[in-house]
């Protein structure tokens, strides 16, 4: 191995200078990355750029680093200066998938296997073996989808209430009023007992595989906190809290922000982002900073790859059964109450109370089965960085950003908290915020399509 080389190409800055959209930042964003995700597959792809200077022969990329390849050759000067230091130009030869090139590539690819193996170790499956992001985090998606679960249920509560109106006539008939309030009161509590307690056991059982998924181990604070709260604002809340208490920013008496004077680089690129919104302004409100941070890439990047993430978990088949499950005995439990109601009506009798207490058990049972849907995320991922990933590697854990995550608003400045507060539409930690779901916005440009057959050196 030519230590000299390697040495440099591991030196070489890819995001300098430092920018809100540099090399990095764009990388994640197009490609809906975590930054763990990112700053490896940028690494593999030095990686393999030292093996394209060192062969004589023709390697090839795997489809995730030809993804960084295809990135930095948008950045034409880096890419140029990255080749100065290889000491020669690396051609992108793109796959034609014609039938003679096919033995060709094929070769390449094992021969890149085998000269990476005897410098660098064994390949990453992660970056070598999966084509993208999503394989990456190894999870069986579902194949009924959760509208068509919803509707089925919706169906069955009906057919159920129709039965039971029926079949428990003669016992509704029979019951007094009262007394069927408390009874079912105490059916329901006693079912959603049970039910927390299944789905603790179960979802401890099922994922435990994905907690040990090194995308999930490897998620930064940040996005620990989007993935808990959905709220990219809270994120925002923790940065713009320590440039204050770092004295790069102020609150001034009209409770407006404004930028410190100072000569100090920000060396953190979501800082220089927050602090360069204020060139040529001189103060700005909270809400009028919020607004324009939540559109940088910095900011969104990190929903993006979060939003991702939930996606697939959620969306998982384990997941997916657990819901089922627990939707069937809401359904049966509202079916029993409903029918009561329905026989009510017919009868003529009283039934406002019984009105309002199947309002009030819906809602409930609509917040139980979304606290259900989403727990993996929001409490499980979490629970498990507080509990066994933190408490054990805390070296890797410091920091303001793994504080506030640990802490919330117990992190924020007493001067800050009442700005952040009227700006957070629900608690910093808890639920799911104001949107469990779809990403924010769509990509600042286009990732280059297609995978690469290989590349030559000359």
């Amino acid at each position: 191995m030519n230590k000299t080389l390697w040495n440099e190409i591991e030196k070489f800055d890819f995001d300098f200078p430092l920018s809100e959209y540099g090399f990095s930042t764009r990388l994640a964003y197009e490609n809906e990355w975590t930054t763990f995700f990112t700053q490896k597959a940028i690494e593999e792809y030095k990686k393999f750029m030292y093996l394209a200077a060192t062969s004589n022969q023709m390697v090839s990329p795997s489809e995730i680093v030809d993804i960084v390849w295809h990135q930095h050759l948008i950045f034409t000067q880096s890419y140029k200066e990255f080749c100065d230091i290889l000491g020669k130009k690396i051609e992108h030869i793109p796959s034609t998938h014609n039938k003679e090139e096919k033995d060709k590539f094929i070769a390449a690819k094992k021969r890149t296997k085998e000269l990476y193996e005897s410098i660098f170790g064994l390949q990453p499956k992660e970056f070598w073996e999966y084509n993208t992001f999503i394989e990456v985090l190894e999870v069986e998606k579902s194949k009924i989808h959760l509208s068509t679960i919803i509707s089925f249920g919706i169906l069955l509560l009906f057919f159920l209430i129709l039965f039971f109106r029926y079949v428990l006539y003669d016992f509704y008939t029979v019951i007094n009023g009262s007394l069927f309030l408390l009874s079912y009161l105490l059916l329901g509590f006693i079912l959603f007992k049970i039910l927390n307690t299944y789905n603790e056991i179960s979802i401890e059982k099922k994922t435990k595989l994905i907690l040990s998924n090194k995308i999930i181990e490897k998620l930064t604070a940040s996005e620990l906190i989007c993935l808990k709260t959905n709220q990219i604002k809270v994120v925002i809340h923790g940065y713009v809290n320590n440039l204050i208490v770092g004295k790069k920013l102020k609150i001034n008496d009209s409770k407006e922000i404004s930028k410190v004077n100072s000569r100090k680089e920000l060396n953190n690129i979501i800082e220089k982002a927050i602090v360069d919104t204020f060139e040529g302004q001189k103060a700005l409100k909270y809400s009028q900073l919020l607004s324009v941070l939540i559109s940088k890439p910095v900011f969104r990047t990190i929903l993006k790859a979060t939003d991702v993430i939930k996606k697939e978990l959620v969306f998982s088949k384990n997941n997916m059964q657990l819901f089922i499950t627990n939707y069937v005995f809401v359904i049966l439990f509202l079916a029993i109450g409903s029918s009561r109601l329905v026989v009510g009506i017919i009868r003529e009798k009283a039934v406002l109370f019984l009105i309002l207490l199947m309002a009030i058990v819906f809602y409930v049972s609509f917040l139980f089965l979304k606290k259900i849907l989403y727990s993996i995320v929001q409490k499980t991922i979490p629970k498990h960085f507080k509990n066994e990933i933190i408490p054990n590697t805390k070296t890797e854990h410091t920091g303001w950003e793994w504080n506030y995550f640990l802490n919330g608003i117990a992190l924020l400045s007493a001067a800050f908290i009442p700005i952040a507060n009227t700006h957070t539409s629900s608690n910093y930690f808890s639920g799911c915020g104001s949107s469990c779901g779809s990403s924010c916005g769509s990509s600042c440009g286009s990732s280059c399509g297609g995978g690469c057959g290989g590349c030559g050196g000359d």
